[in-house]
């Protein structure tokens, strides 16, 4: 069983969808543009970022089905055919099996790359079939076809059946590719035959199968030169695309990342995995350099604004998608709490007297003493904000606006009762909330919108506050549920426990205590945390929930967490409810040690937030 955690809006999940169907929805990135250029690469990103999609968007076949307005223009640039390679259940788990058989290592390890290479190459026979055959029904353009008649086919199965130690099959791809899909059966039923002969005479019964010993690369390019021979094309560059490669045994992933440099110019590689502990065999120093050999794309944004292009250009396709025209996403869900646009429109300060910016500070600061003392010190007066101008402005009021909003609301929490605490707040709605708290990351965002358009009536638009809020807050605890299933040994803490530690010591940090005009917002580890943590750690990475926060260019791709500084998902900031923003930096030992772990909880935490339980 996958130790790897479920994802909300499973139904979202390209895992499941074919190339055509993955491209009906797609909208480029930032990151997709750099996955096509002619580079190896690795793509990070925790479960549910999106690196399936953005690796099956380079096949031909959904290429071919792209209606975007940039297609043309993506679609000429790329010199390449796409082989893509789902990295699941079929060549994942299974092949760890293989060794709780009681196979020795050698025989596990030639078990594992034998199935790995068998898996590899029908990929690419896949391939070859998408290019030689007619062009699919509703397809806008060819990508990289070619004409292949039966003859033709039939030269080149005959040059690659051999190379693959095939024989007595039918002389075509199809032919091909049912061949391989036996083979990849056979190779478990070698291994489980040899788990009953025992060790003696293994190591000659296993010599004895040369298709066992093919070499993938070698393999892969013969077959490559057999299938532009037969169809009189010039040389071309293949791109293998491998999928979720943190569920593959550690001497595939040490394979393929060993492809990295490789001097065969026909081959690029494109590499998805976790962002933490899927690699350590490329961490070495005799293993490929980032940057040199290889190219890395991370799927999260450090920064919220990072992402906000992204959703804009998402919120157009479901717009489109579902008949809305040209709706524009502030008119579709409106201001954020934290935006004063509305009082720019009316050509109005949004600090002005009697602006809403201008009330929070003074309800504040009727409310906290440690406010008001803050407000008297540097000199603000709430009646006459609009007053202070220039670069003072910028840093004493725009700085601490959003902390003001946050703290505000939270304290007059108790004063509305529990009535208000179990209603949908709008503190967290809004585009620019939105989009900060689905941060880009698609299947959120689709699922969260999708959820948001259903329900409002007519669709009524702006769509109003509650049922905005309840999909996002719905969409949050379904999220911290899924930290349950995160597995952790005894003696470790869980991810849904290190979170919620995390989650309520900067709501704390903002939303209680003195006033703080920077509150921690992001966290470094210390040098001597317990390895118990740091597995802790990794894992809730992995899962989307912590995110690194490199340098300007520093490494993506991490051995090691010690000396790192992270951050939550902001989709949990409606849960535990602490500013959208990195803020001040603090030791995620003083966090974990903190003995107010159980003090004040935001009134709008339910159960469900405290437990993790998405169904209360």
């Amino acid at each position: 069983m996958s130790t790897s955690p479920p994802t909300i809006y499973d139904s979202f999940n390209a895992r499941t969808l074919s190339a055509d169907q993955v491209a009906q929805t797609f909208v480029p990135s930032k990151h997709f543009e750099a996955l096509c250029r002619r580079a190896h690469t690795l793509v990070l990103g925790p479960r549910g970022s999106g690196k399936t999609t953005l690796l099956k968007m380079l096949q031909p076949a959904a290429l071919e089905r792209w209606a975007n307005p940039a297609a043309d223009t993506i679609v000429a640039g790329l010199d390449f055919t796409g082989v893509f390679v789902a990295t699941d259940v079929s060549w994942g788990e299974q092949l760890r099996a293989l060794g709780q058989s009681g196979l020795d290592e050698e025989a596990r390890s030639l078990l594992s790359i034998a199935a790995f290479t068998t898996h590899a190459l029908r990929a690419l026979i896949i391939a070859f079939e998408q290019r030689a055959s007619e062009r699919a029904a509703g397809a806008l353009r060819d990508v990289r076809r070619i004409r292949l008649d039966g003859s033709r086919e039939a030269q080149a199965v005959r040059l690659i059946a051999p190379a693959f130690h095939l024989t007595g099959i039918v002389p075509s791809f199809f032919g091909l590719r049912s061949a391989l899909s036996a083979r990849l059966a056979a190779v478990h039923e070698i291994a489980s035959r040899e788990a009953l002969l025992g060790a003696k005479g293994r190591r000659e019964r296993l010599a004895a199968r040369p298709e066992l010993h093919l070499s993938f690369l070698p393999s892969a390019a013969c077959a490559i030169e057999a299938f532009e021979d037969a169809a009189t094309v010039c040389a071309g560059k293949w791109a293998y695309l491998f999928d979720e490669l943190e569920l593959a045994p550690n001497q595939i992933r040490k394979e393929l990342f060993s492809f990295l440099r490789s001097t065969d110019e026909r081959f690029l590689f494109k590499l998805a995995l976790n962002p933490f502990g899927g690699a350590p065999e490329i961490q070495v120093s005799t293993s490929a350099a980032r940057g040199q050999d290889y190219e890395q794309i991370k799927l999260w944004y450090p920064e919220r604004r990072d992402a906000e292009q992204f959703c804009e250009d998402l919120w157009k396709g479901i717009a489109k998608e579902r008949g809305l025209g040209e709706l524009a996403a502030i008119r579709a869900f409106g201001e954020s709490y934290f935006s004063g646009a509305e009082e720019m429109k009316r050509g109005e300060s949004p600090y002005g007297r009697g602006s809403r910016w201008a009330r929070r500070f003074r309800n504040l600061g009727r409310r906290d003493p440690s406010f008001g003392a803050y407000l008297i010190k540097n000199g603000l007066d709430p009646r006459s904000l609009d007053a202070v101008r220039g670069p003072r402005r910028a840093a004493e009021i725009r700085k601490i606006a959003p902390i003001v909003a946050v703290r505000e609301y939270y304290m007059r929490q108790p004063e509305e009762g529990t009535r208000r605490s179990r209603k949908s707040s709008e503190l967290f709605t809004g585009r620019d909330s939105l989009f900060a708290v689905t941060e880009g990351n698609p299947r959120w965002f689709i699922g969260m919108v999708n959820g948001m358009i259903l329900r409002a009536a007519g669709p009524k638009f702006p769509v109003p506050r509650h049922i905005q809020s309840d999909e996002i807050r719905k969409a949050a605890q379904r999220f911290a549920a899924t930290l349950r299933t995160v597995p952790y040994e005894a003696s470790d803490m869980g991810a849904q426990e290190l979170v919620r530690k995390i989650g309520l010591f900067f709501h704390r940090d903002a939303a209680s205590g003195s006033f703080k005009p920077e509150p921690s917002g992001s966290f470094t580890v210390d040098s001597n945390a317990s390895e118990g943590t740091l597995r802790t750690l990794g894992r809730a990475m992995n899962a989307g929930a912590i995110l690194f926060v490199p340098d300007a260019d520093g490494e993506q791709l991490l051995g090691s967490l010690r000396g790192k500084r992270f951050r939550l998902a902001y989709l949990l900031a409606p849960l535990y409810g602490f500013p959208i923003r990195l803020g001040k930096t603090i030791s995620l030992g003083k966090i974990i040690s903190s003995s107010r772990d159980e003090g004040h909880i935001p009134a709008q935490m339910t159960f469900a937030a405290r437990s993790g339980n998405a169904n209360e």
